[in-house]
């Protein structure tokens, strides 16, 4: 059960991140500068481990290395740009709908790539923890058919902002799988951690030189609260999400990431006093009911750690 309350743990900082993230955006910073800080701040605290895994980083495989470069380059600098720019775009709930395909795309990736086996008992307990995930929305839903689902009527626009979705939803999903691969390769957790925060700043740094006219300077209190964010949901929250990964299979983490609401609610409920409908509590209950179901199954079921090749 550690892996799966290490990545709810995870989702729980994620949700505190978002008291902090969405107001700085709404004070008119751009998201990319906003994300460049939080990665500078991270990299300067990891720079202790990228020295001491310096030689892990020159003997791993260019397969290897490749997903380190994508968790880094994609997984946590291009899919949070692009999931940002989509609300931009499309409304809101558009957006966090189609967020749901994140964990089939890291199922399907993990079934291919690491040969991680669907079992009967997984597509069972996922059906409830998706059906949860739907439940927990389905206010906002509801409400679609009278809403405007994109804020322009070009369609070059409208496609830019399913496409820049589909990006975050992708980028995510395999992140997930890429970072299973190196755990599978014993590729040590804060290893991956740093490797992830450094690969994210080389992605980073040209994205934000090339956005600079467009800069606006940050108060001293503001970029206090960015490495107050960087440190809890990038330095604690993902070192939770890798110690919790090592632990349990891709296609399981993917689902328990979907626990992010049921914390996202609960913390506007605390600190926002935003009430919670009766169908965020039903929602919430199927989703963390379901994560713990699956996994007391997959450990009555004593699964064998799944090997993955070089080639």
């Amino acid at each position: 059960m550690a892996g799966t309350l290490f990545i709810m743990i995870a989702c729980f900082t994620w949700a505190l991140d978002t008291l902090i993230r969405y107001p700085l955006l709404g004070a008119g910073y751009s998201a990319v500068h906003i994300v460049l800080i939080e990665h500078f701040t991270l990299v300067v605290c990891v720079s202790p481990l990228l020295w001491r895994y310096r030689d892990i980083y020159r003997k791993m495989p260019k397969r290897s290395l490749a997903c380190l470069f994508f968790i880094g380059g994609m997984g946590s600098a291009v899919g949070t740009l692009a999931f940002t720019e989509a609300f931009s775009y499309l409304n809101p709930t558009v957006v966090i709908l189609l967020q749901k395909l994140q964990p089939l795309v890291a199922i399907i990736l993990a079934y291919a790539f690491l040969k991680e086996r669907i079992e009967s008992h997984f597509m069972q307990w996922a059906v409830i923890i998706l059906v949860g995930s739907f439940v927990m929305m389905w206010p906002d839903l509801a409400k679609l058919n009278d809403a405007q689902w994109h804020y322009s009527s070009d369609q070059g626009a409208i496609m830019k902002g399913y496409g820049y979705t589909l990006i975050a939803v992708f980028a995510w999903g395999a992140a997930t799988v890429c970072g299973k691969y190196l755990s599978y390769k014993g590729v040590p957790e804060n290893a991956i951690l740093s490797g992830r925060f450094l690969s994210g700043l080389m992605v980073l740094l040209p994205t934000a030189l090339f956005m600079t006219p467009t800069l606006k300077s940050i108060t001293a209190v503001d970029f206090g609260l960015i490495i107050a964010m960087a440190l809890l949901s990038g330095l604690i929250g993902m070192w939770f999400y890798y110690q919790g990964l090592s632990r349990v299979r891709a296609q399981t983490a993917t689902l328990v990431e979907l626990s992010f609401p049921v914390f996202a609610a609960g913390i506007n409920w605390v600190f926002l006093d935003v009430s919670l409908s009766s169908f965020q509590i039903i929602g919430a209950c199927l989703l963390i009911l379901g994560n713990i179901g699956l996994r007391m199954k997959e450990l009555s079921t004593a699964m064998p750690i799944t090997t993955v090749s070089n080639a």
